[in-house]
């Protein structure tokens, strides 16, 4: 026998507690038994005596009447050899050797059969993958059959129990994970009221519900990171105003405290009056989402001067105090020596927030642009890597925000202005033997180009890089990438907004090196309203950036995207294969919005809408509302008052001209597609239900899939959002928003290895410079699939469930294993 824990001893008194409850015919105290008999074996097994009397104690208690039905054979508290040997002829031979009950998962679900799907959660004969466990609980949910007993029995498993209701990266439905909430809260609790508080248990498990949360973090002393975590508890409506009521009267230190806590959970501005701060909610909102988590955010200065006068009666001082944000404060004229030493300092942050300071007496804003070129050199002399990244994409943040302090349209525009005071050197070509070295493009990208004669070389050679001549050739590569991403971000806002070029702005940007590579690679409307590269419209007059919903209206789109595809065209942002949206009827009517059946989760869809430059509003009726030009798109949500607050639901998309409603149908296509897109955007940013994905970005990797491919599509055929690819080993579904992967009749998702698909398929071609690596990824391994005979990597076969091994013959018993 095994030693187990708690020894033979443990085992023999169950086995003798079995044995009573048989002769007593009390099937519950077998059951519990068997339960406890099976923990204590944990995958061992009995002494065949023992074994054998087991099976006959409960073959008799529990008889197997049909062995055809897995439910029948399935309902049984212990595995007797007669059950198992059933079980055997259910299952295919590596899943019974394995005890991997999938294949009756996916039968029930095809079938229907809730009564199988019951037997699965609730049997001890085997195990079932999580991606299989979250199958059988869904469909037990939508069919109001996921009662306690099977609660119960998955509470057992606290890493499902955690995958379950972990809000980010959801493994099952909304309304499923909210069934298993409760017990997840009862876990928590129990895990902060153990006598040695385990915090790196804690930290890593997701936030409970519950305003004990709050107030037990409120009184916590140990690792503040623990409070900070439980102290953003969710919490209703009724706990939220009963938390205020606690805090009216408490020292101010414990007010600050709590409203510390709130600022993790999305509700801290309903803790502002208590604190005085009444006025500032809308301030609070833009410090809180301008600023994220190990990158740089472009802030409004408007939008923070308007918030800032709306909370004039407010200490704003002591608000930034509680909810640091330098770039707002910056944006107000505070805190100008900190940011300074910090920018000294080589912040990031200290960086984006210089750029939007007021400018101090004297300073102009060719002053500070020439400043910020040159933080922007003294950044490339750190080593390369993220710091270095993070770096250059502060100084680009804060040419934005000086560009709002000074009054210039965009970063492009200022450095226009400021290439005509204070031009950056241009070093003469470097000649080292038979190679000449200039400073160039290569497509889309800066780059640093080597010509042996009439050749262009595709690396460096060694003599050149180590040439001591090479190095103001790369402090002008990098200046010129600064410029590139600069334009780049012009051109985005180009292509989203539908703003017209006038002649003289396209020929001064014609002018600039970024200007003259990255301006040809977009398709352009003249004023005429043709369509077609920059050299192929007429630039005498305004020419508009086309935005793939306008190409899309006139009919061009496919036509445009198979060029693309010819030329194997990388544009230097997302155009011909960028989403896109056009309105549905419903929305044409303004009854509804394609988004209005997802639950999302509030905090996160209005930090992303923030960011997308919506303004949110909480209230009674809590709304988003946007500015495009004119017209001004405004989102409907059913909320708690507030966004932060919990779970909202998108209701309805309305569009307005001043006063005036405008239908979806009425506004520019871009407009639509625009507002949409952001709203897309949100609700998968607060995605809570693992089949939620943006319709727009399948939409896009569909048509980038068709272009590629042409007339050559054997073997995959599209089905709406999901791509059925006819292997020669198997028939594989891939779909195209959630890039689930499932192989033949089964329904799991396949964990495919990171490395498939990472190189690029040679019929795929990157449509932006690294920007949809993703969606690369993902479509090269339709394409692999698709020729699926030529994998031979064990381990990805393995992933797929196309291994083939030869079994082995046991010398002992002669089975195969």
């Amino acid at each position: 026998m095994f030693e187990h824990p708690g020894g033979a001893l443990a085992l023999m008194a169950l086995i003798h507690r079995a044995r009573k409850a048989a002769a007593a015919a009390d099937l519950d105290a077998m059951r519990t038994t068997a339960g406890h008999l099976l923990r204590q074996l944990a995958g061992d097994t009995l002494v065949n005596a023992d074994e054998q009397e087991m099976t006959r104690l409960y073959d008799e208690a529990f008889p197997l009447t049909d062995p055809t039905d897995p439910a029948d054979v399935l309902d049984a508290p212990w595995p007797t050899s007669t059950r198992m040997q059933a079980l055997s002829a259910l299952l295919d031979e590596r899943s019974f050797a394995e005890k991997q009950l999938d294949p009756l998962v996916d039968a029930a679900l095809d079938a229907g059969d809730r009564r199988v799907l019951r037997a699965v959660a609730l049997t001890p004969f085997g195990r079932i993958h999580d991606a299989s466990w979250a199958l059988l609980l869904d469909a037990l949910q939508a069919a109001g059959e996921l009662d306690d007993e099977i609660v119960a029995r998955v509470v057992a498993d606290e890493d499902l129990l955690r995958d379950l209701v972990r809000p980010a990266d959801p493994v099952a439905s909304a309304a499923t994970g909210d069934r298993f909430r409760p017990a997840w809260d009862e876990h928590m609790w129990q895990l902060v009221n153990a006598p040695d508080v385990n915090e790196d248990r804690l930290l890593t498990r997701p936030r409970p519900r519950g305003l004990r949360f709050v107030l037990w973090a409120l009184d916590y002393t140990g690792n503040w990171r623990v409070a900070r975590h439980l102290g953003a508890a969710e919490l209703t409506a009724t706990e939220r105003a009963h938390l205020i009521e606690l805090l009216r009267d408490a020292p101010a230190a414990r007010q600050e405290q709590a409203f510390t806590l709130r600022l993790g959970a999305g509700d801290a501005q309903a803790l502002l009056p208590v604190l005085g701060l009444a006025g500032a909610e809308r301030l609070l909102r833009l410090i809180q989402s301008g600023q994220a988590v190990n990158r740089v955010v472009r802030n409004d200065r408007a939008a923070i001067l308007t918030a800032a006068a709306e909370a004039r009666d407010a200490d704003l001082g002591r608000l930034l105090k509680l909810a640091s944000n330098d770039v707002v404060a910056a944006a107000l004229g505070l805190r100008r020596r900190p940011i300074m030493t910090r920018v000294g300092k080589d912040s990031p942050v200290g960086i984006t927030a210089y750029g939007m300071l007021p400018l101090a007496d004297g300073e102009t804003v060719m002053d500070r642009w020439v400043a910020l070129r040159e933080v922007h050199r003294r950044g490339m002399e750190l080593s390369v890597g993220d710091r270095r990244r993070q770096h250059e994409a502060a100084v680009n943040v804060a040419l934005e925000h000086l560009a709002q302090v000074g009054g210039y349209a965009d970063a492009a525009a200022l450095d226009a202005a400021g290439e005509a005071d204070w031009p950056t050197p241009v070093p003469p070509p470097l000649a080292v033997g038979p190679y000449t070295a200039t400073v160039g493009f290569d497509g889309s990208e800066p780059a640093i180009v080597t010509v042996k004669g009439a050749r262009v070389l595709k690396s460096t050679p060694t003599a050149v890089s180590a040439d001591p001549g090479l190095a103001p050739l790369r402090e002008q590569h990098e200046l010129l990438r600064g410029h590139t991403t600069r334009l780049r971000t012009m051109l985005h806002r180009l292509v989203t907004a539908g703003r017209p070029l006038p002649p003289a702005e396209l020929a001064r940007l014609r002018a600039t090196p970024a200007g003259a590579a990255l301006l040809p690679l977009l398709v352009w409307q003249d004023a005429a309203g043709r369509f077609g590269l920059l050299d192929d419209v007429d630039a005498t007059g305004p020419v508009t950036a086309a935005h793939p919903a306008a190409l899309a209206a006139a009919g061009l789109l496919g036509r445009w995207q198979s060029e693309a595809a010819r030329r194997r065209l990388c544009q230097p942002v997302p155009q011909l294969f960028r989403e896109w949206y056009a309105p549905t009827p419903q929305e044409a009517a303004g009854e509804a919005t394609r988004l209005s059946d997802r639950v999302i989760d509030g905090d996160a869809a209005s930090r992303e809408l923030a960011v997308r430059g919506w303004t949110v509003h909480d209230g009674a009726q809590p709304y988003a509302s946007r500015t495009f030009g004119t017209r001004t798109a405004v989102l409907h949500v059913a909320a708690a008052g507030y966004w932060g607050a919990g779970d909202v639901g998108f209701t309805r998309l309305e569009f307005r001209d001043g006063d005036r409603p405008v239908a979806a149908d009425g506004v520019p296509a871009a407009v639509f597609s625009e507002a949409v897109r952001d709203l897309d955007q949100a609700a998968w940013a607060g995605r809570r239900s693992v089949d939620d994905y943006r319709s727009g970005l399948a939409r896009a990797r569909a048509e980038l899939l068709s272009a590629a491919l042409g007339d050559d599509t054997k073997r995959i055929t599209r089905h709406g959002d999901t791509v059925v690819v006819d292997g020669a080993r198997a028939v594989y579904r891939v779909h195209l928003g959630t890039e689930a992967v499932t192989v033949g009749t089964r329904r799991q998702p396949c964990d495919l290895p990171y490395v498939f698909g990472d190189t690029l398929h040679r019929a795929l071609f990157p449509t932006v410079d690294g920007r949809d690596r993703a969606t690369l990824r993902l479509l090269t391994r339709i394409l692999l699939l698709a020729e699926d005979e030529k994998i031979t990597d064990e381990w990805t076969l393995e992933k797929l469930g196309l291994m083939r091994r030869t079994p082995k013959v046991c010398s002992a018993c002669g089975g195969n294993h």
